[in-house]
């Protein structure tokens, strides 16, 4: 019987190179699948929705431009990890530009290729940003690099069968076209929305699974002023402000209206904690596979404790948490002309996040006015907190994956 593989790894070679690295690589806990061209590339990513992708220097000779372009028209591929068989030297790095994780090993390093493969293809709760922009989406030049889509992320962890997405921001439309070119038969999950401010719920009517019979999710909202979450996207989704209502979607939606207590979901659970934001918004914390992730994109922690205690109860939500995913839309010093506003200041975020022992700290949110020189600098002063105080550090950039072992 042949052994089934819980991931698969795609390896791109001209054909005498492959015959060698299919021998070299057997000791993978993983099913190879091998092209030698790029007619079938397109194709194959999404049939096979690799884990991994392998890359010897003898394709990128062969087909670098051709590779580059394909990677750049399909949406969600630079998620992939990507190791590169080559010399960093060789010019050929830079077709892989695209990619958000690249690896490169020389060919006489492959049981460093071998290492690094494993520890990638690990059993794994996957956090993937298809939006990470604050207030208004950006899409300028000078965003490219930090990205310019509002919140939405998604996470998958093994054994998921359902979609678990938080926030509909516009870059859940680019996860809806990815889905979209995916094979299958549908799709369903659940979307967790944090509040119904703009920049949260913007790509909602443009998920294109909506608009198929075959699709099916549930749709979780707090509670607000003037409603449910049917009542608020309802009252977003008129003629007035967008031609099409939620009645004329197609897929199965279910609305529910989201409570603060943990509710299990098979596979993971949800709670949630009010934010400081002036509107009902969640700070949704996920527990799945053993880990807790907290997602708090929009949250104003205040530089003294508040009179409700709100940054007591906020320490003690998140205390110890694997990954804490938070807003650091300010400076202290833009924070000091915009208190009230309910976004934090990201030299505050971290201060909290290392008192209370948060493990990973990703901060999302940007300042559609921070450019990506101006994000960069941001990122290298958190870099000095890396390993000692926090195991990663950063700011989340549109493309990425964070990839957390189970039982790690």
């Amino acid at each position: 019987m042949d052994k089934v593989y819980s991931n698969i790894t795609y390896v791109l070679a001209d054909r005498s190179a492959a015959h060698e690295l299919k021998e070299r690589l057997a000791s993978l806990d993983t099913q190879l699948v091998f092209s030698n061209g790029t007619n079938d590339i397109s194709r194959s990513l999404f049939k096979f929705k690799p884990d991994l992708i392998i890359i010897d220097h003898s394709f990128l000779e062969l087909y670098a431009r051709e590779f580059e372009k394909i990677s750049r028209m399909n949406v969600g591929v630079r998620f992939i990890p990507v190791i590169y068989i080559g010399d960093s030297s060789d010019g050929h790095l830079e077709s892989l530009g695209y990619f958000r994780s690249v690896y490169c090993f020389t060919p006489d390093n492959i049981s460093k290729v071998i290492d690094k493969a494993t520890n990638l293809l690990a059993p794994s709760v996957r956090v993937r940003f298809w939006g990470v922009r604050g207030s208004t989406p950006c899409a300028n030049f000078e965003n490219i690099e930090y990205g310019g889509n509002t919140s939405c992320v998604e996470i998958d962890a093994p054994g998921m069968d359902e979609l678990l997405i938080l926030d509909s921001g516009t870059g859940i439309r680019n996860l809806g076209n990815h889905l979209e070119m995916q094979d299958g038969s549908g799709c369903h999950g659940r979307i967790f929305i944090t509040h119904p401010h703009w920049d949260h719920i913007q790509g909602f009517p443009f998920f294109k699974p909506f608009y198929s019979s075959s699709n099916k999710f549930s749709i979780h909202l707090p509670e607000q002023y003037r409603g449910g979450a049917q009542e608020i996207l309802s009252g977003h989704l008129t003629k007035t402000f967008f031609p099409v209502t939620l009645d004329m979607l197609a897929a199965d939606l279910e609305y529910v209206t989201q409570g603060e207590d943990e509710q299990d979901l098979g596979l993971y659970s949800v709670e949630y904690l009010v934010a400081n934001h002036p509107t009902k918004t969640a700070i949704y914390k996920v527990r799945i596979n053993g880990l807790q992730i907290v997602y708090a994109p929009d949250n104003e922690l205040p530089l003294k404790t508040s009179p409700i205690r709100f940054l007591d109860n906020f320490e003690t939500f998140i205390e110890g948490c694997d990954l804490l995913i938070h807003g650091g839309h300010f400076s202290l010093k833009q924070y000091d002309e915009r208190v009230g506003w309910g976004h934090s200041a990201w030299e505050r975020v971290v201060e909290v996040a290392k008192r209370n022992k948060v493990k990973n700290l990703y901060l999302i949110h940007h300042d559609p006015d921070a450019n990506d020189d101006a994000l960069e600098k941001r990122d290298d002063i958190l870099k000095q907190y890396r390993g000692s105080v926090f195991n990663e550090v950063c700011l989340a950039k549109e493309g990425s994956e964070i990839r957390m072992l189970i039982g790690d």
